[in-house]
């Protein structure tokens, strides 16, 4: 999500867009309810396919990146930073797609339910989640102690955490004093990592979920936000080799799937679950860098042009994407179509026609809705 202002990195809108692209095949895999019992299939849907959820992980990375360089930038410009000004901005860009998904999900297809039959993957019941936090930006909450009820509303979770992050950071940036910053972001990091280590008891959804377990990856985008001001490391990213940085691109994407099976060392689980975030966020710190910075990279994601467009509208792609695949699911059942047992041609064509649609939508709703607020972002930037 880019503020209104001239700095502009032009390789991160493709990189949000594979990003949000992870997010939707790990979703498609998990909710539309298609198994398929090959053993080849299984292998990979287990080791790669639901690693998609580290693409919400890369976007709070990337958000504390750019906000972080964003006020560091209005800092050393301005000479001040405007606070008012930077929740207005805030505001204007999330607030208004927000509240029109909570406004969907929680009172108006809901009207659908005595429609859908038992055996629909979507699972979109209210009565079991708590509205008060998705209507109070704290939706994550209901994870934590609710539990996933609701997939609609529940893909709000990650954005009532950077909407958490946004309401606090600019006071970090303001009266932390500019020599302190990497301690500070550091030692956030540090107590986000000791918060899952003697908090969660191991729980995944503590893990995963709770605002002061995400922190990790924002605290790391802050960090390389304040390296990216200092000359000498901006000079080093562009020098780096071309086979350092393919060996650390296939190092990092050999270990994701490794994250999943943190459970078979036993007692030391906890541990190595509490440090997995650490380490996965120094990976996609390393991405945005080298994306940012690096001379000698074997490929600009900039250079894919209609995926660079593309990510200009992750953000509505992200929240519109659970309502897209219900309403797809709800034509098939109204025509008559039986959604349970769904065969690899049935998933395929529901997938394929469920990312359009998305697309679609989100492009619409950025032109002729979110563009009536976005606008008047110019008027505090």
């Amino acid at each position: 999500m880019k503020e209104s202002t001239n700095v502009f990195f032009p390789n991160l809108d493709g990189l949000r867009f594979f990003a949000f692209f992870a997010v939707f095949i790990n979703h498609a895999f998990v909710c539309l309810g298609y198994y398929n019992r090959d053993k080849h299939f299984e292998f990979i849907r287990e080791n790669f396919l639901k690693n998609g959820d580290i693409g919400v992980s890369f976007f709070f990375v990337l958000s504390g990146f750019l906000i972080t360089y964003l006020l560091l930038k209005e800092k050393e410009t301005a000479g001040k930073i405007s606070i008012t000004n930077f929740y207005i901005r805030r505001v204007l860009r999330i607030v208004p797609l927000y509240y029109l998904v909570v406004v969907l999900g929680l009172y108006i297809i809901p009207f659908a339910i005595n429609q859908v039959p038992l055996n629909f993957p979507l699972n979109i019941s209210t009565s079991q989640l708590n509205s008060w936090y998705y209507l109070t930006f704290t939706g994550n909450f209901d994870y934590v102690y609710n539990g996933v009820s609701n997939v609609i509303l529940g893909v709000l979770w990650s954005v009532s955490v950077e909407e958490q992050f946004y309401l606090f950071w600019p006071l970090v940036i303001v009266f932390v004093p500019r020599k302190y910053l990497l301690s500070c972001f550091v030692l956030i990091i540090m107590g986000s990592t000791a918060f899952r280590y003697f908090y969660s008891e191991g729980s995944a959804i503590i893990l995963k979920f709770h605002s002061l377990s995400c922190i990790t990856y924002l605290a790391m985008g802050a960090i390389i936000a304040h390296l990216s001001t200092k000359e000498k490391i901006i000079s080093l990213m562009r020098k780096l080799p071309k086979y350092v940085i393919v060996i650390i691109y296939l190092v990092g994407f050999g270990c994701i799937p490794l994250r999943l099976y943190t459970w078979k060392f036993g007692v030391h689980y906890v541990l190595l679950a509490s440090l997995v975030p650490v380490l996965l966020s120094a990976f996609f710190a390393f991405i945005i860098m080298e994306q940012n910075f690096a001379e000698h990279s074997f490929y600009k994601i900039s250079r894919l042009k209609t995926i660079s467009l593309l990510g200009k509208y992750t953000y509505g792609m992200y929240c519109y994407h659970m309502i897209v695949f219900f309403s797809v699911l709800f034509v098939l059942h109204i025509a008559g179509m039986n959604l349970s047992g769904m065969n690899k041609f049935a998933f395929v064509s529901i997938s394929v026609t469920s990312f359009f649609a998305t697309c679609m939508v989100s492009l619409l709703s950025y032109h002729y809705f979110e563009m009536i607020f976005l606008k008047l972002k110019s008027k505090f930037s």
